[in-house]
């Protein structure tokens, strides 16, 4: 879309598109506690991203590459995993907003899930 700004000159608004990926199921090594990075645990994953452009991404590929960025990763924290995996999304793909957000099954007993979800920009 062309616009004028207040001096007459045209400038040209970028349209964003998000695309949303969720549910998606991986595992990886991560807890506060010695027991709970004996084993990998799995972790759901929500993630939306803004771009001026389709990133032409799909699920298995957004899945692969996450793996990839899980494999060695030692986080404790939920959210220090988030703001590891946000900011590669940043780097490695063309947005310019990233939401992340993980859940963690089982994680607090009684709890169904626990998670974090934080936004990053460009």
């Amino acid at each position: 879309m062309i616009q004028n700004d207040c001096c007459g000159a045209s400038t040209e608004r970028l349209k964003m598109r998000t695309e949303s990926y969720t549910g998606i199921e991986l595992h990886a090594l991560i807890g506060v506690f010695e027991w709970e990075r004996e084993a990998l645990r799995p972790l759901i994953f929500d993630i939306h991203l803004t771009a001026p452009v389709s990133l032409q991404l799909s699920r298995r590929k957004i899945a692969v590459q996450l793996t990839e960025w899980l494999k060695p990763c030692r986080y404790h924290l939920l959210e220090a995993l988030a703001e590891y995996l946000a900011q590669c999304m940043l780097r490695e793909w063309p947005c310019s907003r990233v939401v992340i957000g993980i859940e963690k099954p089982g994680a607090l007993g009684d709890l169904a899930r626990v998670g974090v979800q934080i936004a990053r920009s460009v």
